[in-house]
């Protein structure tokens, strides 16, 4: 093992402090206080100066890490200062963030400058689903705050609810006990009903996109592929048609597979029955198989009866998912009210509180979030930042060596003071 060169790692100390005052999550007065508790012993490697500021809460571990590589762009957008990625889908990427004008945590869905480049269709979906979401306010959806645009990266701004996807709850723990699936999907169809008078269909509902709580409730989320009724458009390629297929294969609607522009709310009932079959059974209604098989059995065949998979499912409730997975959608529930109607029938009498912010779920969420290393699928993530902010010089934030060493020897006073002007 090769020692390091003699001030190479108080060089590298540097560096990660300019970095810090580079990204803009701290100015030089709040770095200047954090590091006044760093014992002496850690001042000269980078790793422990960034531990301290972790365990000081000046920075998440996501924010260390990437100051640690050299990255300092893109760890503020706007007014939102990102702390953790902590999801990802086909068109960008959620991060926990803060918004520093009222300290509120929420979270941030960011289409990357690059991949706006890169596609067009990408583009267009995301700027539809800024429109869009702003049009829906209900318990069981995923409410937005702002949506924006800052230095060509554009952004959504969404409640932040800690929780698990209802695809990972099954994964997990098997198939749910009919009272809860029934009370979960109750809730989605009450979400989807709320999307469904304002003129949305979802098109994409799936137990990927629905979110299960950590008090026990369902937040359907990601509205990126949803379509106003009625719409014409002439982008085939982003609202879909014949030819262009949109959705997701396990639970996709027979007449969507087929013209994804001509749908209506019982289609989104169709999907509802397959997501709530999965949640039942523990497996989609139709596994196996490439994506034409999948679509042409959806057209042509029955599924197996959910309650011969799951012998706890009640003949009842299976001949409910049977309406709502009809192959016509006349022969469907003709709207999700109807089936939430259903649904509660089977529900129970549980009252849960919802989740809100403060919460000891939510506290604790969100200091794994930011004290933890993010996923390991998630630890590459390129964070967003357009070309204009990547091409700007240091200017005055670049931190003058002579305040780094008064600093790190604890002459932190008088002096100090007056290197900082």
């Amino acid at each position: 093992m090769q020692t390091p060169p003699p001030g190479a790692e108080q060089t590298r100390v540097e560096q990660l402090l300019r970095a810090v005052l580079r990204s803009g999550l701290l100015d030089r007065h709040q770095l200047q206080y954090a590091l006044r508790s760093l014992p002496s012993g850690q001042r000269d490697s980078p790793e422990a100066v960034a531990e301290h500021l972790v365990k000081t809460g000046q920075l998440s571990r996501f924010q260390a890490g990437k100051l640690l590589q050299g990255t300092a762009r893109g760890l503020v957008l706007g007014p939102f200062q990102i702390l953790a990625p902590i999801g990802k889908g086909g068109m960008g990427t959620v991060y926990l963030a803060r918004d520093r004008r009222s300290g509120q945590l929420m979270a941030l869905k960011v289409l990357p400058p690059r991949r706006a480049r890169e596609s067009e269709r990408l583009l267009a979906r995301f700027r539809r689903e800024m429109e869009l979401c702003q049009r829906v306010a209900h318990p069981h959806l995923v409410y937005t705050y702002e949506v924006g645009k800052h230095r060509d990266v554009y952004y959504i701004a969404m409640e932040y609810i800690p929780g698990r996807s209802l695809s990972r709850v099954v994964k997990d723990g098997g198939p749910l006990p009919v009272a809860r699936a029934a009370r979960l999907f109750a809730e989605v169809a009450s979400a989807l009903d709320h999307a469904h008078v304002q003129g949305l269909i979802h098109r994409d509902l799936k137990p990927g996109n629905i979110l299960v709580t950590p008090n026990g409730h369902a937040k359907l989320l990601d509205l990126g592929l949803a379509i106003m009724q009625g719409e014409s458009r002439t982008e085939r390629e982003v609202v879909g048609g014949r030819g262009y297929i949109v959705g997701t294969m396990d639970f996709i609607a027979p007449e969507q597979a087929e013209d994804s522009s001509r749908v209506d709310p019982r289609s989104d009932v169709y999907a509802l029955g397959c997501s709530l079959y999965f949640a039942l059974a523990g497996r989609p209604p139709f596994p196996g198989g490439t994506l034409l098989e999948k679509i042409q059995r959806h057209r042509t065949e029955e599924p197996a009866p959910v309650e011969q998979l799951n012998p706890e499912v009640p003949a009842g409730l299976g001949a409910v998912v049977r309406k709502m997975m009809a192959r016509r959608p006349e022969d469907r529930y003709p709207s999700a009210a109807a089936v939430e109607t259903e649904l509660l029938r089977w529900a129970g009498e549980a009252e849960l509180p919802l989740d809100r912010p403060g919460d000891t779920a939510f506290t604790q969420a969100v200091m794994r979030l930011e004290a933890e290393a993010a996923p390991e699928e998630l630890q590459a993530e390129e964070i967003p930042v357009s070309e204009e902010a990547a091409a700007e010089p240091d200017g005055p934030a670049a931190l003058p060596v002579l305040f780094v060493a008064l600093v790190l020897i604890g002459l932190v006073g008088a002096a100090a003071c007056w290197v900082l002007g």
